[in-house]
């Protein structure tokens, strides 16, 4: 079996909210994981599974639909990432 890619997307409880999304991109597969924000510290958790090319495989993550606050222009909001864990599965 491939490894798996576990990781939560939310947001930081501070009074962003709308559309936010987080793709992941690991061997040759892609995961988007779109996630409407309410500004109150929500999160769905995210699974990518892949298959690794070789001895060292790069995981990278790309933030989409960065925007404002509601109230405050000048703070940018965008999804918050934790909990990310690589492990192999059997």
């Amino acid at each position: 079996m491939p490894p798996l890619r576990r990781t939560i997307v939310g947001d930081a409880k501070n009074a962003c909210h709308g559309s936010m999304m987080v793709e992941a991109f690991a061997a040759k597969e892609t995961v988007k994981v779109p996630y409407v924000s309410q500004g109150k510290g929500g999160y769905k958790t995210a699974i990518l599974r892949f298959q690794a090319i070789s001895a060292t495989t790069r995981i990278t993550f790309y933030s989409a639909y960065y925007h404002n606050k509601q109230h405050d222009y000048g703070h940018m909001c965008g999804p918050v990432l934790d909990d990310v864990s690589v492990f192999p599965t059997h």
